[in-house]
């Protein structure tokens, strides 16, 4: 059996395939870059997080490891950009559990990513 290796890109393709089929989401990038550097610092989520970097002296927490992810995912058509400000989950993202669950076998990530996926919609509306 061919054993997947995952890369950290996938982490975040993991929290939007658990968003599910159809979720619009702020298509706002530094929004997006907070969204994930927030659930990154929460200690809950280091084993999923444990491979992002965010350069902080910036205007926002920036990680290329979540641009690197949102590029894959628009350019496979997996995210869809939406009226010029959301991304909307596709049923091709959201329905590919196996390939998931091939990239976390351990089910303490999988639920971690379920977490995950819930406090990224909640950063994500959040207004500051």
């Amino acid at each position: 059996m061919k054993k997947n290796l995952r890369v950290p890109s996938d982490t975040v393709k993991a929290v939007f395939h658990y968003l599910g089929k159809g979720k619009r989401f702020s298509a706002d990038i530094p929004k997006i870059h907070e969204s994930f550097y927030d659930i990154c610092q929460i200690e809950e989520f280091k084993p999923i997080c444990g491979d992002f970097v965010f350069d902080t002296l910036s205007s926002y927490p920036y990680s290329k490891t979540i641009r690197y992810a949102l590029n894959r995912l628009g350019m496979s058509g997996l995210l869809v950009y939406i009226n010029l400000d959301e991304y909307e989950v596709t049923e091709s993202l959201a329905g590919n559990e196996s390939e998931i669950k091939a990239l976390f076998p351990n089910e303490n990530d999988i639920e971690l990513l379920k977490k995950a996926a819930e406090k990224f919609i909640e950063n994500i509306n959040r207004t500051k």
